[in-house]
C-alpha cells in the first residue's frame, strides 16, 4: 500500500512540473519588417523620383509600402517600390517616410529628405528655314536682343545660291517672324556676322553690310564691290562699331595676280552705310622682317581708340609654310601701329575680349589668352590635325570667367558638342547631341540671365540615301548644360 501511495505522489509531482513548463513558455512575437535602402534622383524644380530596395521581413511575410511627404500620405499599402513626387515647389526642403508594413500591421519607417532645384526653362526645338522645306542652310549667329527676344541669322540655299535669312523668337522659343533677304551669303560660318547696336541690327555677309530694325525691316545695305574681284576667297569676315556708330569692316582680299595672294582689307562706313575710306594691307611682319604671301583679317574689336584686328599670316620655315596667328593694331584712321605673330598656332577664327580687358585668340581647334601688351598667358589645344573634322565655332565667357565652347566632333556622323571650361581652358563638363542617322553641328551660343545657355545648332535631317536636309535647332539648357 505504501508503494502505491509513493507511486501516486511521484506522478503528481511530474504532472505539476510539466504543467508549469507549459504555462511558463512565452509565445513567439511577430517582428516588423526592416528599414529600407533608398535612392532619390532626378530632382528638379517641381518633381523628384524615389526608389527603394525590398524590406526584409523576419517571418517572410508579405510587405507593402506607404509614402509620406511633409506629413501627408501620398501612397498607401502598395507593392510598388518607386514613387514620383509631382507639383513640388522650387527651392523647397521636403521630409518624408517610407513605411514598410507586414500582414500583421507591424511596420518600420525610413526617413528621407531632399530639396528641389531652381526652375530653369529648358527645351529643344527645330525650325524650318523660310522658303522651301527641303533645303540647306544654318543659323551661324544667335543674339539676345534689347527687347528680350532672340535673333538667329545665317544662310539658306535657293536655286540661285546662298542668301541671308533671319528668324526672331521669343524667350520660350516661339517664332515671331522669319524672313529671307536679297543679300548673298556663303556656306561658311565665318562669313556671316550680326550685332545689335542702339536698337538696330547690323549684319555682314559675304560682300554686303546691312542695317535693319528689330522687326527685320531693311534700312539700308551696301555691297562692298572691292571684294567682288573674281576670287572666291575674297570675303568680309567681321566688323566693329565705334562710339559714333561708324562701322569698321574687315576681311580678306584674294588676288593671285602677283606675289601677294591674300591681303587684309578695312572699310570704314558711316552709320548710314556710306563708305568713308578703305585700305588694303600686307604684312611685312616686323618681328621677322619677311613679307607674307597670305594675310587674312578674320575678326576685329575696338579698344582704347584703336582697331585690334585678329587674323593669320603664312610664314616659311625650313620645312614648310604654315599659317600662324596675327594681331594687327591701327588707329581709327587705319594707320598701322603694331603687328605681332604667334608661332605654332594655326588658322585664325575668333577674337574674344575678356572682362579683364585681355583677349582670347582662337582657331577652331585651339585657343590662347594674351594681355593688352600681346604677351601670351596660356594656351590650350582641344583638337589637332589628327582629328581635322573636330572643331569649335564659338566661345563665350560666362559671368564667372568660365568659357563655353560649341562645335562638332566626327563620330562617323557629325555630333554637335558643347563644353564648359574654367578660365584657362580646363574642361569642367562636356555634352554631345547625337541623333543618328541625322547629324548636327553647334555654331553659336547666348549666355542666359539664369546661368543657362541658348545654343544654335545646324540639324541635318536624314531624308534618303546619302541625302540630308538642314534645319535650325535651338537648345535651351540649365547651367549644367542639361535640357
Amino acid at each position: 500500500m505504501k508503494f502505491l501511495y509513493l507511486f501516486v505522489l511521484i506522478c503528481c509531482v511530474f504532472s505539476c512540473s510539466e504543467r508549469e513548463d507549459v504555462q511558463t513558455k512565452e509565445p513567439e512575437i511577430n517582428q516588423p519588417p526592416s528599414q529600407v535602402n533608398f535612392n532619390i534622383d532626378s530632382v528638379s524644380h517641381n518633381f523628384a523620383y524615389i526608389s527603394w530596395e525590398p524590406a526584409v521581413d523576419p517571418e517572410n511575410d508579405e510587405v507593402k509600402y506607404s509614402i509620406e511627404l511633409n506629413g501627408q500620405k501620398l501612397m498607401e499599402n502598395s507593392k510598388e517600390r518607386t514613387y514620383r513626387f509631382q507639383n513640388l515647389e522650387e527651392l523647397k526642403s521636403y521630409n518624408g517616410k517610407i513605411i514598410a508594413t507586414d500582414i500583421y500591421k507591424h511596420s518600420s519607417s525610413t526617413t528621407f529628405a531632399f530639396q528641389t532645384k531652381k526652375y530653369y526653362l529648358t527645351f529643344l526645338r527645330n525650325y524650318k528655314f523660310p522658303g522651301p522645306d527641303l533645303t540647306s542652310g544654318a543659323a551661324t549667329n544667335i543674339l539676345k536682343l534689347s527687347d528680350g527676344n532672340y535673333l538667329m541669322g545665317g544662310y539658306v540655299y535657293f536655286d540661285r545660291g546662298y542668301s541671308v535669312f533671319l528668324m526672331k523668337t521669343d524667350y520660350d522659343g516661339n517664332v515671331i517672324w522669319k524672313k529671307n533677304y536679297d543679300i548673298d551669303g556663303e556656306s561658311s560660318p565665318s562669313t556671316f556676322k550680326m550685332k545689335e547696336s542702339k536698337g538696330e541690327i547690323i549684319i555682314a555677309a559675304s560682300y554686303t553690310v546691312a542695317k535693319l530694325d528689330l522687326n527685320g525691316m531693311l534700312k539700308w545695305k551696301n555691297r562692298i564691290n572691292t571684294y567682288d574681284n573674281g576670287y572666291g576667297n575674297s570675303t568680309i569676315n567681321s566688323f566693329a562699331i565705334d562710339s559714333q556708330d561708324n562701322i569698321y569692316v574687315v576681311g580678306t582680299l584674294a588676288d593671285d595676280s602677283d606675289d601677294i595672294n591674300e591681303k587684309g582689307l578695312i572699310s570704314k562706313l558711316s552709320k548710314d552705310g556710306n563708305k568713308i575710306w578703305e585700305k588694303e594691307y600686307i604684312s611685312h611682319m616686323l618681328e621677322t622682317g619677311g613679307k607674307s604671301r597670305h594675310l587674312r583679317f578674320m575678326d576685329v574689336d575696338i579698344q582704347d581708340d584703336q582697331l585690334v584686328i585678329f587674323g593669320d599670316v603664312s610664314i616659311n620655315n625650313s620645312f614648310s609654310t604654315q599659317q600662324v596667328y596675327y594681331l594687327f593694331k591701327t588707329n581709327l584712321d587705319g594707320n598701322a601701329i603694331s603687328e605681332k605673330i604667334f608661332a605654332n598656332t594655326g588658322v585664325s577664327y575668333q577674337l574674344v575680349k575678356r572682362k579683364n580687358g585681355n583677349y582670347l585668340l582662337s582657331s577652331s581647334q585651339n585657343i590662347m589668352e594674351i594681355d593688352k601688351s600681346g604677351k601670351e598667358l596660356w594656351a590650350k589645344t582641344f583638337y589637332n590635325h589628327f582629328t581635322p573634322y573636330d572643331m569649335f565655332f564659338s566661345v563665350k565667357e560666362t559671368p564667372s570667367g568660365n568659357l563655353l565652347f560649341i562645335g562638332k566632333e566626327d563620330k562617323g556622323l557629325y555630333n554637335g558638342t558643347y563644353f564648359l571650361t574654367d578660365s584657362k581652358g580646363n574642361i569642367i563638363w562636356k555634352k554631345y547631341f547625337k541623333d543618328p542617322p541625322n547629324y548636327t553641328m553647334g555654331l553659336d551660343v547666348v549666355l542666359e540671365n539664369d546661368g543657362g545657355f541658348r545654343l544654335a545648332f545646324l540639324f541635318a535631317r536624314y531624308h534618303s540615301y546619302k541625302k540630308w536636309y538642314e534645319e535650325v535647332m535651338i537648345i535651351k539648357t540649365n547651367p549644367e548644360g542639361n535640357y
